[in-house]
């Protein structure tokens, strides 16, 4: 009796935790060197992290002593690739040849984009071209496109020409999107268990098998 208790309290918890939402935002600056920095937030905003990767950042000088280069480095011998034997290239055409799993994917494709939910997309970027009537005709086709997205969803795009010569991309840009981890559950139990997923696994022991 205690121990159905306990699981269902468990059950009961996990799927609290993951009806929590989770908001993952990435924005993207391109200003001479690009940089993309992305947030993880979960809990209400009281869990978060984030990253970032990229751009110039002013770095002291004088603060640290770089040590010199080795000048000399170990040669290392190219590592020998192996070609795919036809064993491999059967495997693979098997799988992909598996009564539904097209369908399965397709599915679960579409079940994993219902989960998520975009809360704002923003883009704010110059372009220029070499040609100044190529850069006019693309800035003003995406411009009047975005002037209609705009109306009807939280996009909010602007493109800038720049008529200074050369190619030129530079701005900044980027989405906020918030995804409940237990409307992921049933989409990736039911690919799992789907008869084309079982198919792929019993092709792979089998296979794993005749290599041994």
């Amino acid at each position: 009796m205690w121990v159905v208790l306990a699981l269902c309290i468990l059950v009961a918890l996990t799927v609290l935790v993951l009806s929590i939402p989770v908001d993952v935002g990435l924005r993207v600056e391109v200003h001479g060197r690009p940089a993309v920095s992305s947030t993880v937030t979960w809990l209400f905003g009281r869990v978060r992290r984030q990253f970032r990767s990229g751009g110039g950042g002013n770095e002291a000088v004088g603060t640290r002593e770089r040590k010199p280069e080795k000048t000399e480095k170990a040669e290392k011998e190219p590592a020998k690739r192996r070609m795919p034997s036809r064993k491999t290239g059967r495997l693979v055409l098997r799988i992909v040849r598996t009564a539904g799993l097209v369908e399965s994917l397709r599915r679960l494709l579409s079940r994993v984009l219902h989960c998520f939910k975009v809360r704002a997309l923003f883009a704010d970027f110059r372009i220029g071209l070499d040609d100044p009537c190529d850069t006019a005709l693309i800035v003003g086709s995406v411009s009047t496109a975005m002037v209609w997205a705009a109306a009807y969803s939280p996009w909010l795009v602007r493109l800038s020409p720049a008529f200074e010569g050369g190619a030129i991309f530079e701005g900044e840009g980027g989405f906020r999107i918030r995804v409940f981890p237990v409307c992921l559950v049933p989409a990736v139990v039911a690919f799992l268990f789907s008869p084309s997923t079982i198919r792929v696994v019993f092709a792979l022991i089998r296979w794993r098998l005749e290599k041994k």
